[in-house]
């Protein structure tokens, strides 16, 4: 009767066993019906017991071929140690329901991305040597994620590589929505969240607030742009300069202010540096007023620039090919010819060249070497101030030291008829004035004629207007 009853009992176990496989095996062909892959595995070694024919077209290989092997291995080489892992866990505790995505590899060497629901296969205490699992097809969801992610990284990446920010605020709100670059540009810490406008407003120069101010001032109009800069509160750190473009849209009945902010810094400061530069340059150009040439040995001009041909009243065009001693008077002509084109060194002349209206203008020219490849000399770079002015007023200091020389030759009576001739009056008037006769101030007028070398009244006016020219410097 024992023995009897342990079979008994033994084919009721075998019987519970048996219904348990034909359950399984009916659940994967029921799951077929729904595109829904199924699998046991063991729990030690992730060998395949059984899988529907869902599961096996998902991997990309007839069930036959998995039946007995490690599933494990069509999973993703960098994802198979975290698959056995999860496998291994819900040997010693399967109390729970896990659910996990791994990529797998199929027979044409494609990724495709399953989640799996594991649940272990437990009788009481003991440990499960099996484990069933669902699984669905999410590769295109992945797929999707992994464009999304791309999408973001590539639009971080621009707006960092522009230095460009967005932001969006919805009418009502207290805060806006920030990209990850505006948080750079205005050197805030994105983990705490986008500031206030009243947060914001103080990073801005208080001279450029009111053109933030004026941006988010009603009325606005549904498609309105407005474009503004604006420049950083040098009391956070150093100055910086941004470009905004604010656009106005309605969503869901709700006025949206979208913007974009870029640093402009750099374009700010080398815009400055160039105006800077430019201003420098002409300032250097209006001070020293220099034209340029370049002369052969035989002098002539092979280029000159608009600034050295204007000395002459000329035009570029005009004057290059011309030699240099043809436009020059005698004496500068002949100093050019000997001292200009024939000396490999840099030396400085004045010289006095033709104008084209007829007179003569003083420049100077100082002139430096040029070699070829061979170390030959083979012309002169000419630079050129005009001085004539200077060469002036040097001529008039020299005539007027030389006329002041003269009149200190003259005794007092004969300076005081000379004043009196200057202005014009006559030997009688002069007479009356000095309280001398007529004779005496013909005299006088003899000897400083005399003395001053002069053959009429109109040379000695011109004498002693120079010397005046003299006393007044």
């Amino acid at each position: 009767m024992t023995s009897n009853s342990k079979d008994s009992n033994r084919a009721k176990s075998d019987q519970r066993i048996d219904v348990a496989h034909q359950s399984v095996a009916n659940l994967g062909s029921a799951l077929d019906e729904f595109e829904i892959g199924f699998v046991r595995l063991e729990t030690a070694t992730t060998v395949v017991q059984d899988i529907n024919r869902t599961l096996s077209r998902m991997i990309g290989r007839e069930g036959s071929d998995l039946i007995q092997k490690p599933l494990a291995q069509w999973v993703d080489e960098d994802h198979r140690p975290g698959f056995v892992d999860l496998i291994e866990s819900l040997r010693q505790n399967s109390s729970r329901c896990v659910v996990g995505e791994f990529p797998m590899l199929n027979n044409n060497s494609t990724t495709v991305w399953l989640r799996y629901t594991f649940v272990a296969n437990q009788v009481g205490d003991q440990q499960s040597d099996v484990v069933n699992a669902t699984a669905i097809d999410v590769s295109q969801a992945k797929n999707t994620e992994e464009e999304l992610r791309l999408a973001n990284d590539r639009f971080d990446s621009a707006q960092a590589n522009s230095r460009v920010g967005s932001w969006e605020w919805v009418e009502g709100e207290r805060v806006a929505w920030w990209s990850k670059q505006l948080y750079e540009l205005h050197n805030m810490d994105p983990s705490l969240g986008p500031a206030t406008f009243e947060e914001f407003i103080e990073l801005v120069d208080p001279k450029d607030r009111e053109k933030i101010y004026e941006v988010n001032r009603p009325p606005f109009i549904e498609g309105d742009v407005r474009r503004f800069e604006f420049s950083s509160n040098p009391k956070f750190g150093p100055r910086r300069y941004f470009a905004a473009t604010v656009w106005l849209t309605r969503v869901n009945g709700k006025m949206v202010r979208r913007g974009t902010t870029q640093d402009i810094t750099k374009p700010v400061e080398l815009r400055s540096a160039l105006q800077k530069s430019e201003e420098q340059y002409r300032e250097m150009v209006v001070i020293n007023a220099e034209g340029n040439a370049v002369l052969n040995l035989d002098g002539k001009i092979l280029q000159a620039d608009r600034k050295f041909a204007s000395m002459l009243g000329q035009d570029a065009d005009d004057i290059i090919g011309r030699n240099l001693c043809q436009l020059a008077e005698a004496a500068s002509a002949k100093l050019i010819e000997d001292r200009m084109l024939h000396r490999n060194k840099s030396e400085a002349h004045e010289v006095r060249l033709t104008h084209k209206d007829g007179h003569l203008v003083w420049l100077l020219l100082t002139c430096s070497s040029l070699f070829n490849d061979s170390d030959q000399f083979i012309g002169i770079q000419v630079r050129a101030v005009d001085i004539t002015h200077r060469k002036h007023v040097e001529t008039l200091t020299k005539l007027a030291a030389e006329a002041k020389a003269k009149l200190k030759r003259l005794t007092i009576r004969e300076r005081q008829v000379l004043e009196q001739i200057v202005e014009g009056r006559m030997n009688k008037v002069i007479a009356n004035r000095l309280e001398i006769s007529e004779k005496t101030v013909e005299r006088h007028r003899s000897n400083l004629m005399k003395k001053l070398d002069a053959q009429s009244v109109a040379e000695l006016v011109k004498l002693s207007m120079t010397a005046e020219i003299m006393t007044a410097s």
